[in-house]
C-alpha cells in the first residue's frame, strides 16, 4: 500500500513538473545568445544587429530611446535581453510574444499596507493604503477591486481604501491594487491573515498604452463621470461576463464601479449606463454607452455608443456612432456613424457618415471616404466620387438645375426646374437616382430616374421621368449631354385662371373634385432633355483633431418665408435657440419661437345658406427639441421635432336677423411638428440659411424660409 502511493505520487510530481515545464517553455521561449563589439556606433544600427542575430523583431514605443544616440556595448554569447540589460541597465523591461519582443519601461510596483481585515455576518470588510513599493509614498485614485465579485473602488486622497465583500468559497478574498503607470499588485486574505502577495507581471502591462477611445469622445466626456475613466486607465485589460445588468446611470448599476469592465448578455439602462459591451440585448431610456462590442440589439432613446464594433441592430433617436466597424443595421432620427467600416445599413433622416462603405445609405447628407455600395439622399459626399451641377432644358422646362453626387456605379440627384413663361408658368423640384455605363472615360451613358413635386396653382402636381442620356467629356470640367426621356405628369393640383401647360377649365376642375371617380388626370410622353454639366471630384478629408467642445451658445433669428400651398402664402417669425456642444461637430439645440401665416386679403373661404366661413391669421408657438451637425468649417444641417401651439385660424359669421353674429372659432390648436435647416454658421456669430417647417403632418401649415440670426457662445 506505502508502495503504491509511493509511486502515485512520484507519478503525479512528474506530470505536474512536466507540465509547468511546457507552460514555462510556452510563456518564455529560449532566446538565442547575442555575440557583438560596438564602439560609438548609432543605437538603431546595434538594435538591428541584435534583431538579426536573435531572428527576433523589437517593438517599443520611440520615445521611449534616442535611436540615433551613439552607444558602446561589448557581448559575447550573452542570451538577448542580457544584452539588452547591458546596454540600458534596469530602464526596461521585456516580454516576448512570438516573433517580436516587447520593450516597455521599467514602471515601479504598488504595495498594500496597514491591512485590516473585519467579518460582520456574512460579508468582510478589508481596508488598507496603497502605496509605491519604492517610496511609500500614499497613492490617490488607485483602483482596489476583487475579480470574482466585480467589486471596486478607488482610494481617497490619503492612500486609503475601504472595500465590503462576501468571503469566498474557501473563506479566503483576493484583492487587485491596480493604477496608470504602475505594475497590478494581487494580495490574498484568510480570515485575517494575509497569505501572499504577488505582483503583476509585465506581460498584463504591456498594452496599457492602447487607452480608452470612448472616453475621449465629447459624448463619453459628457455622460461617463471621472472616477469611472480613472478605473478604466488604471484597470485596462481585466474584463469579466455576467448574465445581465441593470443601471440607473453610469455609476450607479449591479456592478457599481466595475460596470465598464463587465459584458452583459442582457443590460437595461433606465436613464443611460456604461458597460464593456452587451453580447445579447441593451435598451436604454436615454443613452447606451459600451467600451468594446455591441451584439446583437441595442435600443435607445437618445443615442448609443460603442466603443468597438457594432453587429446587429443599433435603433436610437437621435444618434448611433461605433468608433470601429458596424455589421448590421443603423436606424436614427437624424444621425448614424460607423468610424471605420459598414458592412450594413444606415438610414437616418439627416446625416449618415462611414469611412469605408460597403452598403447602403439613406438620409439627407451621406458621406463616406470610399465606397462600394449606394448612398441616397440630397447630397452623398463619397471621396473616390464625383459631384456635377448640369444646366439644361426640357420640352416641359426651360431652366432644369440638378446636383447629382455619388459614384459612376450609383448617385443620386437634387433636382429644381422652372419655366417662367406666363402662358406656361411651371415650378418643380425633387429628387434621382442613376446609374453611368461607361464606354470610354470621356463616353458613357446615364440611365436615370427622378421624381418631382410640382406647382401649377398648388404644389399637388407630381412629374415622374426616365432618361436615357448620353454624356461626352470635353474636358476634365465640362460635359455635354442629351438624350430621350420618359415623362408621366399627374396634374391634380392645376386650377383654373393659372397659364400653364396643363390648365383646366373651371368646369372641369369641380366636375373632378366632385367626382372622385374620375381619379387624378394624367398625361404620358416621350420627350428629350439636353445641357451642359460642370464635373469634379471630392476632396480627401482632411485629418482634424478632435472635438470635445462642450461649450453652450443662445441664439435668435429672424424668419421670412412663403407658405406650402394656398391659401396662406406671406409667413413670418422668429427664433429663439439654445445649444450645447456634444463634440465630434454635433450639438444638441433646443428652440422656440414665434410664426404668423398671413390670412389673404379675400378672407373668404367658404359660402353656405346660413353661415360664411372666413380666414383668420393663424399663430403658432412651437416647442423643440433636435441636433445640429457641422460637417465644415462653418456649414451645418439640423433636425427638430416637438409640439406646435396655436389658435384655428377659421371663424364662423352667421346671419342674425338684420345683423351678422360673427362665432370666432378660436379653439387651441396642438399637432407634431418639426424643421429641418441648413446653413452657415460662421464664427463672427452670424447665421444665414434655408428653414423648412411642418407644423401639422395632414395640415397645409408648413413654411420654405430664409432664417438670419446671430448666436452667442455663453462658454467654452
Amino acid at each position: 500500500m506505502r508502495l503504491t502511493s509511493t509511486i502515485y505520487i512520484f507519478c503525479y510530481c512528474f506530470l505536474l513538473m512536466l507540465s509547468l515545464a511546457q507552460n514555462a517553455s510556452a510563456q518564455s521561449p529560449a532566446q538565442p545568445n547575442i555575440t557583438l563589439q560596438a564602439k560609438n556606433t548609432k543605437l538603431f544600427m546595434v538594435l538591428q544587429e541584435m534583431e538579426k542575430q536573435a531572428g527576433i523583431y523589437f517593438s517599443y514605443d520611440g520615445r521611449l530611446m534616442n535611436r540615433d544616440s551613439l552607444v558602446t556595448l561589448t557581448v559575447t554569447q550573452q542570451p538577448l535581453t542580457s544584452a539588452l540589460q547591458t546596454l540600458f541597465g534596469n530602464r526596461f523591461e521585456y516580454q516576448q510574444q512570438g516573433r517580436y519582443l516587447v520593450i516597455t519601461p521599467d514602471m515601479p510596483r504598488l504595495a498594500l499596507t496597514n491591512t485590516d481585515v473585519t467579518t460582520d455576518g456574512n460579508s468582510v470588510s478589508v481596508s488598507g493604503l496603497v502605496t509605491d513599493e519604492r517610496s511609500g509614498e500614499r497613492l490617490m485614485n488607485a483602483s482596489v477591486y476583487e475579480k470574482e465579485q466585480l467589486a471596486a473602488t478607488l482610494t481617497d486622497e490619503h492612500g486609503y481604501f475601504k472595500l465590503r465583500l462576501r468571503p469566498g468559497a474557501s473563506g479566503s478574498v483576493s484583492l487587485t491594487a491596480g493604477k496608470r503607470l504602475y505594475h497590478d499588485t494581487t494580495v490574498h486574505f484568510l480570515q485575517s491573515v494575509l497569505v501572499n502577495a504577488r505582483a503583476g507581471t509585465a506581460a498584463y502591462q504591456a498594452d496599457r498604452s492602447r487607452g480608452n477611445r470612448v472616453e475621449r469622445t465629447g459624448l463619453g466626456q459628457a455622460f461617463i463621470s471621472t472616477r469611472q475613466m480613472i478605473q478604466s486607465l488604471n484597470i485596462p485589460n481585466f474584463f469579466a461576463t455576467r448574465p445581465f445588468q441593470v443601471s440607473l446611470t453610469p455609476g450607479l448599476s449591479t456592478h457599481g464601479m466595475f460596470s465598464p469592465q463587465v459584458v452583459n448578455k442582457v443590460s437595461l439602462n433606465l436613464i443611460g449606463g456604461y458597460t464593456a459591451g452587451v453580447n445579447g440585448i441593451e435598451a436604454g431610456g436615454l443613452f447606451n454607452i459600451n467600451k468594446r462590442d455591441s451584439r446583437y440589439l441595442q435600443l435607445a432613446g437618445v443615442f448609443n455608443l460603442v466603443g468597438g464594433n457594432a453587429y446587429g441592430l443599433q435603433l436610437a433617436g437621435v444618434h448611433n456612432r461605433a468608433l470601429d466597424t458596424v455589421k448590421g443595421i443603423q436606424l436614427s432620427f437624424f444621425t448614424n456613424q460607423a468610424e471605420r467600416q459598414l458592412s450594413g445599413l444606415q438610414i437616418s433622416t439627416i446625416h449618415n457618415r462611414t469611412q469605408r462603405l460597403k452598403g447602403v445609405q439613406v438620409g439627407i447628407v451621406n458621406v463616406a471616404d470610399t465606397s462600394e455600395g449606394m448612398s441616397i439622399g440630397l447630397v452623398n459626399l463619397v471621396r473616390n466620387g464625383f459631384y456635377k451641377i448640369s444646366y439644361s432644358a426640357t420640352n416641359l422646362a426651360n431652366i432644369n438645375l440638378a446636383l447629382k453626387t455619388g459614384t459612376h456605379g450609383f448617385y443620386s440627384s437634387l433636382l429644381i426646374a422652372a419655366n417662367p413663361s406666363f402662358h406656361q408658368k411651371f415650378y418643380s423640384f425633387g429628387l434621382g437616382i442613376g446609374h453611368d455605363f461607361m464606354f470610354t472615360e470621356k463616353l458613357y451613358l446615364s440611365a436615370e430616374a427622378d421624381y418631382q413635386f410640382a406647382y401649377t396653382g398648388s404644389w399637388d402636381d407630381r412629374w415622374a421621368q426616365g432618361k436615357l442620356l448620353l454624356n461626352y467629356q470635353l474636358t476634365n470640367s465640362i460635359s455635354l449631354f442629351g438624350g430621350a426621356t420618359y415623362n408621366k405628369y399627374s396634374y391634380t393640383g392645376s386650377q383654373p385662371g393659372y397659364q400653364t401647360r396643363f390648365r383646366v377649365t373651371a368646369d372641369e376642375y369641380y366636375q373632378r373634385i366632385r367626382n372622385h371617380r374620375l381619379g387624378n388626370p394624367v398625361q404620358r410622353w416621350i420627350g428629350w432633355e439636353a445641357g451642359i454639366a460642370f464635373n469634379s471630384v471630392f476632396k480627401p478629408a482632411l485629418k482634424k483633431t478632435a472635438d470635445i467642445s462642450k461649450a453652450w451658445y443662445v441664439g435668435v433669428a429672424a424668419t421670412a418665408g412663403i407658405g406650402w400651398n394656398q391659401p396662406f402664402r406671406m409667413v413670418k417669425g422668429a427664433d429663439l435657440l439654445f445649444q450645447r456642444d456634444l463634440g465630434e461637430n454635433l450639438s444638441a439645440i433646443l428652440s422656440t419661437g414665434y410664426t404668423l401665416f398671413t390670412a389673404p386679403p379675400n378672407p373668404l373661404i367658404s359660402r353656405y345658406d346660413d353661415f360664411y366661413l372666413y380666414l383668420k391669421d393663424l399663430k403658432i408657438v412651437p416647442l423643440r427639441a433636435g441636433v445640429r451637425l457641422r460637417t465644415g468649417s462653418s456649414f451645418y444641417i439640423s433636425g427638430e421635432v416637438g409640439q406646435a401651439f396655436g389658435n384655428t385660424p377659421v371663424y364662423v359669421v352667421q346671419p342674425a336677423q338684420s345683423s351678422y353674429y360673427i362665432n370666432y372659432q378660436t379653439r387651441p390648436y396642438r399637432a407634431w411638428t418639426y424643421a429641418a435647416s441648413a446653413g452657415f454658421s460662421f464664427k463672427s456669430g452670424l447665421e444665414a440659411g434655408l428653414k423648412f417647417d411642418d407644423y401639422g403632418l395632414q395640415t397645409e401649415y408648413k413654411q420654405f424660409a430664409l432664417r438670419l440670426g446671430y448666436r452667442l457662445k455663453l462658454s467654452k
